[in-house]
């Protein structure tokens, strides 16, 4: 049966490695926020990104659930940072299948990559979906990050890294 696999996780967690996996592994379509960002809009956008950002989370949103409608897994690459954010694609996907993932990356592991990831980019060795996180994006994620808590009702699978 077609399902939503959703992830949760901090910027630079591993979502989009563990995206890729799970697309070959269960024969998933991965749909990127990150990715549709990068390709859409290539120079920075300042202010506006949130902005965009939504939108286009809106966009992936309704193209996944018509895939699982359609009878194809969506695994969806992007953070769902806040209860605020789940609680808008529990009520979203409420008629399909969710497989909620929680990437939980120990801190020093998560700091480590961030760095590889920055150099990555410095150097132009990066994918299309990496970009480089100065200390102010850094800042933002982390304050707005909320783990997932148990009162918030999902039934959760934690892929620990």
């Amino acid at each position: 049966m077609a399902k939503v696999i959703m992830l949760i996780g901090r910027i630079c967690s591993g979502k989009t490695t563990y995206a890729r996996r799970i697309e070959t592994e269960e024969q998933a379509v991965r749909l990127s926020c990150d990715e549709l960002m990068q390709t859409v809009f290539p120079e920075p956008l300042g202010d506006r990104y949130d902005m965009y950002a939504r939108r286009c989370i809106h966009y992936l949103y309704h193209l996944g659930r018509q895939l699982v409608l359609d009878g194809v897994s969506v695994v969806m690459d992007m953070g769902c940072w806040t209860r605020g954010d789940r609680r808008e694609a529990a009520a979203f996907f409420r008629d399909v299948e969710v497989d909620w993932r929680y990437l939980d990356v120990p801190r020093e592991e998560w700091q480590r990559r961030i760095a590889c990831r920055n150099r990555a980019v410095a150097e132009g060795r990066a994918n299309l979906d990496e970009y480089y996180i100065d200390e102010g994006l850094l800042a933002k994620a982390d304050a707005l990050f909320e783990p997932p808590a148990q009162e918030e009702g999902l039934t959760l699978t934690v892929i620990s890294q």
